[in-house]
């Protein structure tokens, strides 16, 4: 069989590349056929302009980009349990047209792994489970009680679902980000509580008036940007806590102390809150948490399915792959600010 895939063949350059792929199967192997994988903007946006990706190995998932599908099981291996032919599929698989994926799973970190869709669920709507279980992470991690206050800094996709899992987990949230587009597209989604965070210290101000001058319990930074990061421990009360969900990337110069005087004088406590903390299932020989990677998933699935989880106004863009060079440009030149108001939630449609 001729596949194809999304590969990063040198910096700031997206192409699709096709393959063999054997369909011969083992016996615990599923055969898939891909529907919608959906793009992480964030952590392929940095691949994507990586000065040194052509150094990196061409089957190194920075060169081959996603982590979030959707696909149709065309063939299972003779052993196979829990999957036929027709079933729907979840995984974290890459950008490709064919995969094959085998039924078990592997308790190692960043682990590739599948789970069914449940009945009567939109394939499209279910891709974006993706980046809600992403942002999942930030609510394991979180020291979190009903009525909490929760400050979001970022609004992409994880930024946005962080905000609304709070909001579903009890939460008194506020979200903010620099685009008004953004900011928008939030309170469609029902976050209640959003803010502009061009201005810095009248961010602070409205965080400060709206947690009566303590400071917000919980602050979630889903940007990963060292200065923002610096800056946010000042939203954080006492004994508060700053969440680190995005992934920090890019040299940043700049003076720590006030940050850490910060920290140490009034207690705040700063996680990391990469998802890959949790195992793929939970058993006596995976991580010792009540949390799995499967267990957050079947829960937003059934909060996509009852719509307590809301995905329609961040979709933004549908495309087939053959444009995935326009996809990781506008992405691009979202970061740098030309066309921030256009790119959110976007889908590769492979059908």
């Amino acid at each position: 069989m001729i596949a194809k895939k999304i590969f990063f063949t040198k910096p700031k350059t997206a192409e699709i590349v096709k393959y063999e792929l054997d369909e011969t199967l083992g016996e615990h192997e599923v055969l898939v056929q891909t529907l919608y994988s959906i793009v992480s903007s964030g952590t392929e946006g940095a691949n994507f302009a990586n000065p040194d990706i052509e150094k990196i190995d061409v089957d190194s998932w920075m060169r081959n980009p996603g982590y979030g599908n959707v696909g149709k099981v065309l063939a299972v291996g003779e052993n196979v349990k829990d999957y036929k032919v027709g079933d729907l599929v979840f995984s974290t698989k890459n950008h490709c047209s064919h995969f094959k994926i085998d039924e078990r799973y592997n308790p190692s970190r960043y682990s590739l792994f599948m789970i069914k869709l449940p009945d009567q669920i939109d394939p499209m709507k279910a891709v974006f489970a993706r980046m809600a279980d992403v942002a999942m992470s930030a609510i394991r991690m979180a020291d979190l009680g009903l009525g909490d206050t929760v400050v979001v800094i970022g609004l992409g996709l994880v930024g946005n679902f962080a905000a609304q899992l709070f909001q579903l987990a009890g939460a008194d949230v506020m979200a903010a980000d620099l685009v008004d587009f953004r900011l928008e597209r939030a309170r469609q989604c029902g976050i209640k509580n959003v803010v502009n965070s061009q201005n810095w210290d009248e961010f602070k101000k409205a965080v400060m008036n709206w947690t009566e001058g303590k400071g917000a319990q919980i602050v979630v930074e889903a940007i990963g940007f060292s200065p923002v990061i610096a800056k946010a421990v000042g939203l954080a009360r006492s004994h508060g806590e700053v969440i680190l969900l995005g992934s920090p990337r890019g040299e940043a110069v700049m003076d720590i102390t006030p940050m850490l005087s910060d920290v140490h004088l009034r207690h705040v406590t700063i996680k990391g809150g990469l998802e890959w903390l949790w195992s793929v299932t939970d058993g006596p020989y995976y991580h010792p948490s009540r949390f799995s990677k499967i267990a957050n998933l079947k829960q937003i699935f059934s909060y996509l399915k009852s719509g307590a989880l809301v995905t329609e106004p961040l979709l933004t863009h549908v495309v087939p792959p053959e444009r995935c060079q326009e996809v990781y440009e506008g992405l691009a030149g979202g970061i740098k600010g030309t066309l921030r108001t256009t790119y959110l939630g976007v889908v590769y449609d492979w059908t």
